[in-house]
Order: structure tokens, then sequence, then C-alpha cells
């Protein structure tokens, strides 16, 4: 066949596959295979005999011919099966060759079944070598004869390059028959994917998130009444004992105390609270935008109640009689003996009125440091019941912002994540029905371009026989 038509029935394939022919090196020739099949030995003896070969890598270099190294003793699985879908892509012809037949006499019926494998319509040329006895000196028995003639026709044939360009028009023109005759489905069906993912995606999450914020909110609010409840039973204790040993002049430093451990219960209270408050908007805003500080809260101010003031009534009074009754009757009990003395007879009453006097006072002034301390624990407790619960409230009032916060947070991001759906929705509804339009139009383009394919396989074909292929 005339080389300009040859040349000529190659670009009309190019321009319907669209794909370049050309980047092959004409007497470039790759060997490949798997495991230990012989490639490097392969590959040794066919530069002994000067033909320019190299073990195939997948480096994107295209060559003119691969062979596929076969062991008869192996069975042939999905990886060779792809090993010859990759040399296929590196050159345009591919044969395979089976080697080491020298060490199984079966090799034939074994060579039949791995063809029907990697080869099952039986394209590709096959031969049988050993290159143990080409190595070893033995060239007529080592079958490399047929192997090498071969490839000298390949490479250094008439019109190589124009061959091989025909053998790789006959692959790309082959996969664009097979896909313009397969029936299309709905031209907009990846559009249709598409949409139905972006409404799904609209509202996905957002029930979940909700109902997050408000298990989230209930929870830091049971915690942090229980943790209330616990620190204030505690410092109601703590308060009491130190009331009950507290001394005239202890009332100030008593107050100052109480005041400091409010103050620590209500930080301690507030540090949860926060940390638990950025928890919960961590989980509820993940993967929709950045957490950020918790918003400024002015501490509670410490309110304490007023000291109970000392008064000094008629239960005193009484105290006090009760007390100088008891005294003199102490004291005439005491002196008694001094009474039978003449001499000391004198002495007995103004000592007696003395030791009265001393003990009246005494019992005053026990009557009121008890007074005080029993007043001063009620003020304490009464502080610490009375701090507690503005904690408490003041905690209930930012679990409420909090989730009123954390859900208009949400509401907003799902209305502008809804609007932006609608907005990809409406413009995938314009490109579905453009592409229903024109399906027509493009389906008969289609089997236009199908009809122009076969009429070029035609000639393809011919060229193909041309040439022996």
């Amino acid at each position: 066949m005339d080389v300009m038509q040859m040349r000529s029935v190659i670009a009309e394939v190019a321009g319907l596959t669209g794909t370049g022919l050309a980047g092959i090196d004409a007497t470039d020739l790759v060997v490949g295979g798997t495991g230990k099949v012989g490639v490097t030995s392969v590959t040794r003896v066919l530069g002994d005999h000067g033909i320019r070969a190299r073990e195939w890598s997948e480096s994107g270099r295209r060559a003119a011919v691969a062979l596929l190294i076969l062991d008869p003793s192996s069975g042939v699985s999905d990886v060779e099966v792809d090993v010859v879908r990759r040399l296929r892509d590196c050159a345009p012809l591919v044969a395979v060759v089976c080697n080491k037949i020298d060490a199984y006499w079966d090799w034939p019926t074994l060579l039949k079944v791995n063809r029907g494998i990697v080869d099952p319509d039986g394209r590709m040329p096959i031969f049988a070598v050993s290159a143990a006895a080409a190595l070893a000196g033995h060239q007529p028995e080592s079958g490399f004869g047929e192997l090498i003639e071969w490839l000298d026709e390949q490479v250094d044939g008439p019109a190589r390059p124009e061959r091989l360009e025909s053998l790789e028009a006959e692959r790309h023109l082959d996969a664009l028959i097979s896909e313009l005759a397969t029936e299309r489905g709905d031209p907009a069906a990846d559009l249709l994917t598409e949409r139905a993912d972006a409404v799904a995606s609209r509202d996905r999450g957002r029930s979940d998130r909700l109902a997050a914020v408000r298990g989230g909110a209930n929870q830091i609010r049971a915690t942090a009444v229980t943790e209330l409840d616990g620190a204030a039973r505690d410092l109601s204790r703590e308060s009491a004992a130190r009331a009950s040993a507290l001394s005239r002049r202890g009332t100030k430093e008593f107050e100052q105390w109480l005041a400091g451990r409010l103050t620590a219960l209500r930080d301690r209270a507030q540090q949860r609270f926060d940390d638990a408050r950025s928890a919960l908007e961590s989980r509820a805003l993940l993967g929709l935008e950045e957490v950020g500080p918790p918003p400024a809260h002015p501490p509670l101010p410490i309110q304490m109640p007023p000291v109970p003031p000392r008064r000094r009534g008629a239960e005193e009074a009484l105290v006090v009689a009760f007390g100088a009754s008891a005294g003199l009757g102490l004291g005439r009990l005491l002196v008694m003996p001094l009474s039978a003395v003449d001499t000391l007879q004198w002495v007995a009453m103004p000592l007696t009125l003395l030791l009265g006097a001393a003990i009246a006072v005494g019992l005053v002034r026990l009557r009121r440091l008890s007074a005080l301390r029993t007043s001063m624990a009620a003020w304490a407790s009464e502080a610490v019941v009375t701090m507690r619960g503005r904690i408490e409230q003041d905690i209930a009032r930012q679990v409420q912002a909090t989730e009123s916060v954390l859900g208009g947070r949400l509401a907003r991001f799902y209305e502008h994540r809804a609007q932006t759906v609608s907005d990809r929705v409406a413009e995938l509804d314009a490109q579905i029905r453009a592409r229903r339009r024109v399906a027509p139009e493009w389906r008969e383009r289609d089997l236009r371009r199908l009809a122009a394919a076969v009429e070029a396989r035609d000639r393809l074909d011919e060229v193909l026989i041309a040439i022996g292929h």
C-alpha cells in the first residue's frame, strides 16, 4: 500500500478521535512482566543480537514494540492482565513471549491457557523462547530466531512509522466506536445526582446540632446546680465551725474570710460554666465556623447581709440580776467560814459582795459571747444561702443566653446554606434543561461520527491487512 494513502487514513482517524499519534520512537523496544519470569535475561539476549531493548517502567515514555514475558509454570492473574493494559498504553504493538520452555515439557498447553486470559481475542503475536538456552550458547534450540526475525521486521521494516501509527490509530478508533455505539442514558444524569446531593445537604445535621445544644444546655445547668449545692453545704459547715470558735474581736476577720470564700465559690462556678460552654460551642459548631472567645460577663458582686447588731435588752438585765443573785449566794457560801471568826466578821460582807459582782460579770460576758457566736453562725448561713441562690440564677441566665446565641448562629448558618443551595439548584436546573434540549442534536452528531468512524475503520482495515496485521 502507498505510504501517502496510509498517512491519509491515519490523519483521518486522528481527526475523528482527537488524539495525536506522534511521539513514538519507531526503534524503541520494551520488555515487561511480573515476578521472576526472565525479563532481564530476555532483554540481555536481545541486546546480544543487536536489538536495542530496555526493561519496561511506568515512566510515561512511549515505545514502538512491547514484549510481555510469561512463565508457563505460574498462573496468570489480574496482575498480568493489568500489565497487558499498561503495555498497550505504552506501545501500539504488544507481543506475548513464553520463556523457560526448556524447563517445562507441557508448556504449549500452559501457554494456551495463559494466553486465553491475557489476550482472549488472540490478536497479539506469540513466541516461545528459552533465555537460559540462548545465554548458554544453544541459539537454534532457544527459539529466539523467530522472535528476532519478527522484531527486525517490525523495527526496521519499510514505512515502519506509518505502520506503528496505523496500529495506534486502530486502538483509538476502536475505543471511539465502542463509546459512540453505546446507548447513552439521560444526558443530565450527573447533574441530577449533583442536584440531589445539594438538596440533601441543605439541612443536613441541623436537627442534630440543635438537639445537642438543648441537651448540652440542660446538662450544664444540672451539673452547675449539683456542684453549687455541694460547695455551699461544705462552706456552711466550715463557717459554722469557725463561728463556734469566734472571739469577741474576731468578727471583722470572720466577715472578710466569708467574703473571700464566697468570691472563690462564685469564681469557681463561673470558670466551670465557661469551660462547659466552650465545649458545647465546639460540639455544636464543629465544621461550621470558628469558635470565638466566650462573651464578656461581669462578675457577680458579692453582697453580704448586714451583720446583726449587739442588743442589750431586758433579757440581758435579767441575766445580770440572776448572775448577781447567784454570785451573792456563791460568795456567801465561800466566806461562811470567815464569819465564824469574830475578828473577820467585818470582812465577810464586803467579800461576799465582791465575789457576787465578779461572778455576775463573768456570766454576762459568757452570755454575750455565746449570743455573738450564735448570731454570726446564723448570719454566715444566711449569707451562703443567699449567695448560692444568686449564683444559681446567674448561671441559669447565662445558660439560657448561651442556648439562644448558639441557636441563632446555627439558624443563620443554615439560612445562608439554604440560600446557597437554592441558587445552585436553580443553576443546575437550568443546565439540566439545556442539556436535555440539545440531547437529540448530540445523539445525531454521535451517529454521524459513528458512521464516519465505521467508514474510517474499513479503510484502516485495508491498511492493516496490507501491512500484515
